[in-house]
């Protein structure tokens, strides 16, 4: 499928009429300020694996990635590689093989094809469109919950609680207790004097009835 995308993606850009004829008409060849650099990634991707096969899986694979990958004296993944079924090898250009001539059909060779099965199959052709229904059933399973809970926490935690019970008590009964505290700083020293006193004797009473105990 992969292939099959990719190859899609190339078909529909350079192959065809085009859809806005005004920017196709503007396209223009990027300068060799990014071309050349291109050139050599493309060059890489395509020649890297063939001049370093021997350093990346071969007999010098142990010298190049010494102590990067650890490989213990019962692992023997690296020679078990060279080893596996010759189709096994060629599964992945097969698949590239596949997803490049069903591209080919669908949009070279007959364009009208995705059409006509699109509408032959309009339960499938939704389905994946949709990406599967991932997104449905990822907001069904997660977004909606976590929004029913955060709404609770804001009317019942926030809104009630603490706007409710706590700003409550901050706007109504702290400001009573405070104006009813105030009432016993009256500037007078006797008054203070009297409440030391009876502070203290307070203390002495505690302390007697512990040492009582």
């Amino acid at each position: 499928m992969t292939s099959f995308y990719s190859w899609r993606l190339m078909f529909m850009t350079f192959y065809g009429a085009p859809r806005d004829k005004k920017h196709w008409e503007e396209a223009h060849e990027s300068p060799n300020t990014m071309m050349i650099p291109l050139y050599v990634l493309a060059a890489g991707s395509v020649l890297a694996g063939m001049i370093w096969y021997g350093d990346f899986v071969g007999h010098h694979a142990e010298e190049f990635f010494g102590e990067a990958i650890a490989i213990g004296e019962s692992t023997h993944v690296l020679h078990g590689y060279h080893e596996v079924p010759v189709l096994v090898k060629l599964a992945a250009f097969i698949a590239m093989l596949a997803g490049l001539g069903l591209a080919w059909l669908f949009y070279i060779r007959n364009p009208e094809l995705p059409k006509r099965l699109a509408e032959q199959n309009p339960g499938f052709y939704q389905f994946l469109l949709n990406k599967w229904y991932f997104d449905e059933a990822y907001d069904f399973l997660f977004v909606r919950p976590a929004k029913w809970l955060g709404d609770f926490l804001w009317r019942k935690g926030d809104g009630r609680t603490i706007d409710g019970v706590i700003d409550g008590l901050a706007m109504g009964i702290i400001p009573y207790l405070t104006s009813r505290a105030v009432r016993f700083q009256s500037g007078y020293i006797f008054h203070y004097a009297f409440a030391m006193l009876v502070g203290v004797a307070a203390l002495i009473t505690w302390f007697a009835i512990r040492g009582g105990n």
